[in-house]
């Protein structure tokens, strides 16, 4: 049996300071220490390197992303996920025990942050826990923060997966470009327990999963939770003894998050470092956080600091103008998140576009707006800014706007919006203005410009107003792929198309159909999109070419006896082609090569002579013949037993069944006729309405020879 390797404190006559060893126990030895409470509270499990897991490329939806929440936080495992197996995997020393073990090392294809330390290596442990440096077996949790294992827990208790039920406990994870989730469902706990059952997760990640939510790295989603204390804990029915934790703890004794510790049933719950809660005050919960930031420090904190070419007391505007308002804001101290925010007293009647870095240590909150006529007055913007230090502090700054009326009209932008690949557009601003300035620094009324976002602003007295903005997307050149069997034997016609649909289509015979019918030749097309571009395909060959038409004649021609050597001769016809290869092939005598193909049939029976001839263009004809090997003689019955016993079921005249449109006819002593065919091929089994005795027989070969005689039926 393999043995598990961990470091034990020896006990019992040992004189003196305590001292750690290293000792190998069987998994039996193991876990009967553990169930008579004989295992010191700390001590680490070791275990060689297993297989790296798959990685999951995980898509990443463009633009923004969600910040996870309590509705949709759980992420059900489907076909990505790789189970872990609690009778072979968990313990990488064999044992398969599926308690306290570590699955490990997981390769990370990004850097986890926790609390400044930065990994890429992670351990699953059993017992509800993701580990940096090593396995961790310890199945008694500790308070955070700790000078123990680096870990996220989002449930660290003695979870026991060894009872194999479908669909409970499940431990599934995937790993993605920038997440790694784990899922532990239905999961009970030790010692082989499964009257309560949680269900959790966890997904860690460099701050750009979308499920974990951007700017953080860390997320714990519950279902049903209903235990909390294994017995090797000092539980009972799975509360009470040592509570289980919730948080993360980066090992050095200062920076951690302690969510709670939960030791028994109920909902009621006394904050992160109060009394244990209830474990039912998880359930359905979400937290999604940031272990990039230094948790668990007393240390002042300072609120954020506003910084802005945009905070001078009043702002003067105009209708139609373009406004861009940056606000910065700053917490002074390392790892600290900054949110920002804002309000308007009253409120633009203007669409405002909001970019909001919002959390990061220096947060940018950036505004863009256009005022409309029923905007002109004071507008008083108020920014806010709230860290997350301890405890949190807010600052504010506000700023007057006064939006000013002029007659003049904003510019208007005219002209295409469609560029083909190669090629601009001319775009017009209307006229009668000091100055224009375009979004590319084009200073003129008109400017030639490529794919891209455009819009200009025009200088009248004071007032620099906008235009409105348009877009000139490029529409590539199509690129068609004419489709279609471009080589055709039996000389059928080509059809020839595109691999996409046009508008318009001028192939090069002509035709300006979708598809065109072609014979021999060469062809291309040129064809134009929805956007008026126009492409050209690259030529393609066709070549349509007859088949040859095959067939042999034999030598001694049709039915033969055995013995007999029949000497087969091509007299295909190439039809216009050159015959380059001629085959022969049999069912069970063999083949050649060559115009003839001689063989001497010894044994009655029918056989498939089949000729295939190619021509020089590739195309190919066939044509099989059947030859007919008749006995000399046939075997005639005396007795047959239709008994289905598998011998002498049936009537047979053996030999005749090589003879085709072979007559029989059976009659009872009656001269009554029982049976009849006119191709008798040695099948007949009477059915129990036929009785025993003796029937005569009447059996007519197609070469005219008659065999007549009785025959008795014994059942």
């Amino acid at each position: 049996m393999k043995k598990l390797l961990y470091a034990v404190f020896l006990t019992g006559a040992f004189v003196g300071s305590l001292q750690a060893q290293s000792v190998n126990l069987t998994w039996p030895q193991y876990d009967a220490m553990k169930a008579a409470g004989t295992l010191p509270a700390e001590f680490h499990i070791s275990y060689p390197a297993v297989a790296p897991p798959k990685v999951v490329v995980q898509d990443q939806p463009k633009g923004g992303g969600g910040q996870g929440g309590n509705c949709n936080c759980w992420k059900d495992p489907d076909d990505t996920y790789t189970t872990i197996d609690n009778a072979t995997q968990w313990n990488a020393s064999g044992f398969g025990n599926g308690d306290d073990g570590s699955y490990g090392p997981v390769n990370l294809p990004f850097n986890f942050n926790l609390y400044g330390q930065t990994y890429n290596v992670a351990y699953i442990n059993i017992n509800g826990n993701v580990s940096f440096g090593t396995y961790i077996g310890t199945y008694s949790s500790s308070a955070f923060p700790t000078t123990g294992p680096s870990m996220v827990a989002p449930f660290w208790a003695d979870v026991d997966l060894r009872p194999v039920v479908a669909g409970q406990n499940l431990v599934q994870y995937k790993v993605t470009s920038n997440a790694l989730y784990v899922n532990w469902t239905n999961v009970g706990y030790y010692n082989m327990q499964m009257d309560k059952l949680c269900t959790f997760q966890l997904i860690i990640s460099d701050g750009t999963n979308t499920d974990v939510g951007i700017g953080n790295n860390a997320s714990f989603c519950y279902k049903t939770m209903q235990w909390t204390t294994g017995s090797a804990s000092q539980g009972v029915n799975g509360f009470g003894g040592t509570p289980a934790t919730v948080g993360a703890n980066k090992g050095d004794g200062v920076n951690f998050i302690q969510f709670g510790r939960f030791d028994h049933a109920g909902t009621d719950y006394n904050g992160p470092f109060g009394a244990p809660g209830g474990i039912s005050w998880l359930d359905n919960k979400n937290f999604v956080f940031n272990t990039t930031t230094t948790g668990g420090s007393n240390t002042q904190n300072i609120p954020p600091i506003a910084s802005s070419t945009s905070l001078c007391d009043t702002i003067d505007v105009c209708v139609n103008e373009l406004v861009n308002l940056d606000v910065n804001f700053l917490a002074p101290e390392a790892g600290q998140l900054t949110t920002a925010s804002y309000t308007i007293v009253p409120p633009l009647n203007a669409t405002i576009t909001e970019t909001n870095t919002s959390p990061a240590n220096t947060a940018n909150l950036h505004l863009q707006f256009i005022p409309t006529i029923p905007d002109t007055g004071v507008h008083v913007i108020t920014y806010t800014a709230s860290d997350d230090g301890t405890p949190a502090m807010t600052s504010s700054v506000s700023v007057a706007v006064r939006v000013f009326y002029v007659a003049a009209p904003p510019p208007v932008i005219t002209g295409d919006t469609v560029a083909c690949a190669g090629q601009g557009v001319v775009l017009t601003a209307s006229g009668g203005y000091q100055h224009y300035e375009w979004s590319n620094n084009w200073n003129d009324s008109v400017v030639l410009v490529g794919p891209g976002t455009y819009y200009v602003q025009a200088s009248t007295g004071a007032c620099i107003l906008v235009s409105n903005t348009i877009v000139v997307h490029e529409a590539p050149a199509p690129s068609p792929v004419i489709e279609g069997v471009l080589f055709n034997c039996g000389g059928n016609p080509a059809v020839l198309t595109t691999d996409t649909t046009y508008n318009s289509y001028t192939w090069s015979n002509g035709s300006h159909d979708p598809s065109i019918s072609v014979g021999t030749g060469t062809y291309s097309v040129t064809v134009t999109n929805g956007e008026g571009c126009s492409g050209t395909s690259a030529s393609v060959n066709v070549n349509s070419a007859n088949s040859p038409t095959a067939n042999f004649i034999g030598n001694p021609n049709g039915t033969v006896f055995p013995g007999a050597t029949v000497t087969y001769t091509n007299t295909s016809n190439p039809n216009g082609g050159t015959i380059t290869s001629v085959v022969w092939s049999t069912d069970s005598i063999g083949g050649g090569t060559g115009n003839t193909f001689t063989h001497q049939f010894m044994v009655p029976g029918t056989y498939n002579i089949t000729l295939t001839v190619t021509t020089a263009d590739g195309c190919t004809g066939t044509y099989t013949y059947q030859q007919v090997v008749v006995p000399v003689e046939i075997v005639i019955p005396n007795v047959f037993s239709p008994n289905n016993d598998g011998e002498n079921d049936a009537l047979a005249f053996e030999g005749a069944q090589y003879y085709p449109n072979t007559s029989l006819s059976v009659f009872n002593r009656w001269g009554q006729e029982v049976y009849s065919s006119t191709n008798y091929k040695n099948t007949w089994k009477p059915g129990k309405d036929i009785a025993e005795g003796t029937y005569f027989f009447i059996l007519k070969l197609i070469n005219g020879k008659e065999y007549t005689g009785n025959v008795t039926l014994l059942r």
